[in-house]
């Protein structure tokens, strides 16, 4: 007997595409341009420390905020359904933090301000991750899987352009902070009213311990499961080590001038994205038709690590935009393919997708606040700013997350 698979329509997929837009324009933005301004104009001589302070601490409220908010997601009960009450509520409360730092007369307040900003937007984040199980079919993940990814990695381009808009037309950095996420978070809201949940079982009461017992690494998918996470975690560390410190690097190394600095990442983010688009596409239909993931996500990972490679030995803007053709190649296939293999191996998506989504999603959040932790131990080799040895410590942990990819069983 055929048994007729229902897939998710282009409507739903378009809106869905049109969330993480305006999630990850809210939240990278900052990440990727507005954040390291900021502190360089309240901390001018100590930038690279204080901005590795703020991003390790934001960072560590995400991880908390995105894994709990998933396991309340799961066992929201509301006239919204599970999803839309947490992605509502985060995009109104990100508006609010980031024009906290962006206004923010001290560091103190910008990192109060930060903190509040990944603590709400974290809880969109979760949502939205969980409607892929949700809602998408195992077929179609990876076509899908390759949207997301395209609208995560585009999005800086739309924030960052909105950013270099606002500077363009004498707006200060609070306005480049504040523009982007009302922006954002009228993307989200267009998921909230258009976008529908769709009912499962009760999830059962939430449990602090059956919580902290969701972070074990056990047999069959779970241990598939931790595989997946720590594979993520390495190649998200090897390309945080570069967008963390991507200002300071266009400015010191490249020379730029600090008033071209966010043209030139828009040029960069330009190609990047271009490539990132073409890729994506390409390796997700393929996977699907396939039926393959490890493959995909070994190789892609692997020229992440190229890529960064390269980086150590730019020294000029030429040589940075062919780096941002190869890095679009490799993160655009990574992210098509990465989180349908994620997906597929949940341990169970039908009462618990936000959660594990939730934990996974600390693969990405993570390396944000390892990356400036550890990024001064390179930097500072040599006498300081040795963005070469920065650059080959992330090759290195990309390269080890594609390698953790081999031992998934229950995928090929």
């Amino acid at each position: 007997m055929t048994t007729t698979v229902i897939k998710a329509p282009a409507r739903f997929i378009a809106v869905y595409a049109i969330g993480y837009v305006g999630a990850y324009i809210a939240l990278i933005t900052p990440v990727a341009t507005t954040l390291a301004l900021k502190v360089g104009e309240l901390d001018p001589q100590g930038k690279e420390s204080s901005l590795g302070m703020i991003a390790a601490i934001g960072a560590l409220v995400a991880i908390v905020s995105n894994a709990l908010s998933g396991a309340l997601s799961d066992r929201t009960r509301s006239g919204l359904g599970r999803r839309r009450p947490w992605i509502l509520g985060g995009a109104l409360g990100g508006v609010v933090a980031l024009a906290i730092v962006g206004f923010a007369p001290n560091l103190l307040v910008a990192t109060i301000g930060w903190v509040l900003s990944q603590l709400t937007l974290n809880w969109v984040l979760a949502a939205l991750q969980a409607l892929l199980p949700d809602q998408v079919p195992l077929e179609q993940r990876a076509r899908v899987s390759a949207v997301l990814g395209i609208a995560q990695q585009v999005s800086p381009l739309v924030g960052i352009g909105i950013a270099f808009g606002v500077q363009a037309a004498g707006g200060g950095i609070g306005l480049m902070f504040l523009v982007p996420g009302v922006v954002g978070a009228v993307l989200m809201i267009v998921v909230v009213l258009v976008i529908r949940d769709v009912p499962h079982e009760e999830a059962g009461p939430f449990s602090w311990g059956a919580f902290a017992r969701a972070f074990r690494i056990e047999k069959g998918k779970r241990r598939d499961f931790g595989w997946a996470w720590f594979g993520r975690f390495f190649v998200i560390l090897g390309f945080a080590v570069y967008t963390t410190y991507q200002v300071y690097f266009i400015d010191d190394r490249l020379g730029v001038p600090t008033d071209q600095i966010v043209l030139t990442q828009l040029y960069a983010l330009l190609i990047f994205s271009a490539v990132l688009t073409v890729s994506a596409l390409i390796s997700g239909r393929l996977s699907d038709r396939t039926g393959r993931r490890k493959p995909f996500v070994f190789a892609s990972a692997a020229i992440v690590g190229v890529g960064l490679g390269m980086l150590a030995l730019t020294d000029t803007l030429p040589l940075f935009y062919l780096s941002a053709v190869v890095m679009g190649i490799g993160i655009g296939a990574f992210f098509a393919v990465d989180l349908a293999l994620l997906t597929d191996v949940l341990p169970d998506k039908e009462h618990t997708a936000a959660k594990d989504m939730g934990i996974f999603n600390i693969a990405n959040s993570l390396p944000q606040s390892v990356a400036p932790a550890i990024a001064p131990l390179f930097l500072g080799l040599g006498g300081g700013g040795n963005y070469s040895a920065l650059f080959i410590a992330g090759a290195v942990f990309a390269v080890i997350g594609a390698a953790l990819i081999a031992p998934i069983r229950a995928v090929k």
